[in-house]
């Protein structure tokens, strides 16, 4: 494996937050993050912090560099969520809310009539009428 084919597994599994010199070297970068690079003829792999560079392990050949740096990768950074999972789960989510918020608003009502405070919020706190949510 080489540096080139390493991005692309990488970028493929949805991870961007690393820097491999020459192929990955993005404008942003977050504070700490992991590294990939070529020193005197060696492979170095490390964390850099607030742009201190600390090496980790450094090693000979660009492949065994390569395959430790893509382990390290998948084994410190979670799994990123599946494409689409929002949208799979949003009309659910959405009904459900609503649900909730209806919910919410006739616990509330039934209070405000248990205390004589009425439904529409007159004689104490409490929003002014009903929520554009409610359905009566």
């Amino acid at each position: 494996m080489n540096r080139r084919e390493l991005a692309a597994t990488l970028s493929r599994a949805g991870l961007r937050e690393y820097q491999i010199q020459g192929v990955h070297e993005p404008d942003w970068l977050p504070e700490a993050f992991p590294y990939l690079r070529g020193e005197a003829g060696r492979w170095i792999v490390g964390i850099c912090e607030r742009g201190t560079y600390t090496p980790i392990r450094d090693f000979r050949e660009e492949d065994t560099a390569c395959r430790f740096f893509q382990s390290l990768m998948r084994h410190a950074t979670p799994p990123p969520p599946s494409a689409g999972i929002f949208e799979e789960e949003a009309p659910g989510l959405l009904k459900r809310m609503e649900r909730w918020g209806r919910v919410a608003w006739s616990e509330y009502r039934r209070a405000r009539r248990r205390s004589g405070g009425g439904a529409s919020g007159r004689g104490g706190s409490g929003p002014p009428g009903p929520h554009p949510g409610d359905q009566r």
